[in-house]
């Protein structure tokens, strides 16, 4: 427990599931599949007996949707949902078929054997729009769009009655805090994009901060967190574009920066193969955008 109403309830992957347990209950994120299983025992442990009514994902990478299965098959009435574009992902085959693949990548790290959910049942419900309100019993969620680490990425203001705090839970684009302190960037679509939706969340004044991956900020302050951040970010670009400009193998630049942004605490939950897609991803978006100083 994280407050006297969220839960932690990740499976061996702590800091990516968030439930908010109440008359009527709510679940942030997923997970991957070899932890889905788990996630959903420790769910429904928390629950003792009430349902799960609803799921809110940031986005659709494999670790953050793939425990959807599990959680239908223990509460089939359960409403999902997520980004229009995110809906779309989830009823592609190919798209299905690359999110296996990266969970049984994630398995093999885990040490798990074999994966039992159904493609069919990795899906959504309905989607998102920016600003959108839902009411749901005690619960008050406000669904705000975050591009920059996906397309897709929403993050949430989520109050509770009489509870006198806001709490946001910060999608992937504002980065995932290291050992030590230290943020990882997500920025795969864009610096400039990103940089904007941590603005954006900035600007919300909420009271708790809760990063994907990493759980709660550090910081006391809220604000005081938004200025480590954009500081992170900035040091993280400079790190990035000077990588880029060397006159070396892709692969060598993405094995450089890993030193810095693929550590023990990352590795937890993210297999090199999908450290290399995001950062290959973040080299060339950074290296397309335009810089003020040049």
């Amino acid at each position: 427990m994280i407050r006297d109403y969220i839960y932690d309830v990740s499976g061996d992957c702590p800091g990516n599931v968030y439930l908010g347990a109440g008359e009527t209950s709510l679940l942030f994120d997923a997970g991957m599949a070899c932890c889905g299983e788990k996630m959903a025992e420790r769910a429904a442990s928390v629950l003792g007996g009430r349902p799960l009514d609803y799921v809110f994902l940031t986005h659709s990478h494999f670790d953050h949707v793939s425990g959807i299965p599990y959680i239908r098959k223990r509460w089939p009435g359960v409403k999902v949902y997520i980004a229009p574009h995110g809906k779309d992902i989830l009823e592609k085959p190919s798209a299905l078929r690359r999110i296996r693949e990266m969970n049984e990548a994630a398995a093999v790290d885990q040490g798990v054997a074999g994966l039992s959910y159904r493609d069919e049942d990795l899906h959504a419900d309905g989607v998102l729009a920016d600003g959108q309100v839902f009411r749901l019993g005690e619960w008050k969620v406000t669904a705000i769009e975050t591009p920059g680490h996906t397309r897709d990425s929403f993050s949430f203001l989520v109050e509770r009655d009489f509870c006198g705090e806001r709490l946001l839970v910060c999608a992937e684009t504002a980065g995932v805090y290291m050992e030590g302190g230290r943020l990882s960037p997500c920025f795969l679509l864009g610096y400039h994009m990103s940089m904007d939706s941590l603005s954006k969340l900035r600007g919300l004044g909420a009271d708790i901060l809760l990063f994907a991956h990493s759980g709660f900020a550090p910081e006391r302050r809220a604000e005081d967190t938004w200025k480590r951040c954009m500081k992170e970010h900035e040091q993280a670009v400079s790190r990035i574009r000077a990588e880029g400009k060397r006159d070396i193998l892709l692969e060598d630049k993405i094995r450089n920066l890993a030193e810095y942004y693929w550590p023990e605490s990352i590795r937890k939950y993210q297999p090199y193969q999908a450290y290399a897609v995001n950062m290959k991803s973040m080299l060339e978006k950074v290296g397309q955008e335009e810089w003020p100083d040049e």
